[in-house]
């Protein structure tokens, strides 16, 4: 059972684990997803986050669960707005300063609960840049360099692991409280390289601390330069100078005045004119 890669603090700070044997059928599958997120994944840039909508903000300090290739761990939750994901905040950490495996993050849709289909949206984190911390008391973003399709009401996973991870134990999520904390998904555990999930459940812990942010329709032309077009979904661009053509047509379209400064005054011009 997933449930038995959970980590707790115990007196006179002794750690203990569950390390799952490999068998020859998990091996296989091994191979297959480090193939699959060489080819999905890419570096994570520094951007702008969308505006904050789903979270489970509560960190457990006293728990964590272990994350690597063979142990990954999952939290679904229930989107709130349509439009690109385009980043999450996790309370993750690195066990050790010496492990160099990437932290792997993608977002996947759900499917009977669980995560299913390819990755909407991943990310590779080199092991450097990834704080050290056995027990996670904060937050780390995760950015999208191509943000991930959502629609409000659908549900979809956070799935959390690493590259090839030679201890089982390179990164640990931290628990959220004892209870079910985010009623719209659920933290989900595996042994399996993620073939199989079931949710956690030992100790009372049933949530994993997130927060997702979604990007919505551009507001202003800055939003749309240096490739800012291509991370929108909803809608979606071809080019800049369509992004920027939506935002002047939304700008003066039923709210002339919070709109777009040159189309205001480009109507006000053709008024003049009239009188």
């Amino acid at each position: 059972m997933a449930t038995r890669a959970l980590l707790r603090r115990h007196g006179g700070g002794r750690r203990r684990f569950v390390r799952p044997r490999l068998s020859s059928s998990r091996s296989r599958v091994l191979a297959v997803t480090l193939f699959s997120l060489a080819a999905l994944l890419v570096l994570v840039p520094t951007a702008a986050a969308g505006t904050l909508d789903q979270s489970q903000p509560a960190i457990n300090t006293n728990a964590a669960f272990f994350v690597s290739d063979v142990l990954p761990k999952a939290q679904t939750f229930t989107s709130g707005l349509s439009g690109g994901l385009d980043q999450v905040d996790i309370a993750i950490g690195r066990t050790a300063g010496f492990i160099t495996a990437p932290l792997v993050v993608q977002i996947r849709a759900v499917s009977g609960g669980v995560p299913s289909g390819p990755a909407l949206a991943g990310a590779s984190i080199p092991a450097a840049n990834v704080p050290e911390a056995f027990f996670p008391s904060a937050f780390y973003s995760v950015p999208f360099a191509s943000p991930a399709p959502v629609a409000a009401g659908v549900q979809y996973a956070i799935v959390v692991s690493s590259l090839s991870c030679g201890l089982g134990n390179c990164y640990e999520w931290a628990a959220g409280p004892v209870g079910d904390s985010y009623p719209a998904g659920k933290g989900l555990g595996s042994q399996d390289f993620g073939a199989t999930w079931v949710p956690l459940t030992f100790g009372g812990f049933t949530d994993l601390p997130f927060k997702t942010y979604v990007l919505q329709a551009p507001t202003s032309k800055a939003q749309c330069k240096k490739g800012g077009w291509r991370k929108f979904t909803n809608p979606s661009f071809k080019n800049q100078g369509q992004c920027v053509k939506f935002v002047n047509h939304q700008g003066g379209k039923g709210n002339k005045g919070n709109g777009d400064v040159g189309n205001v005054d480009k109507g006000n011009k053709k008024s003049g004119k009239k009188k």
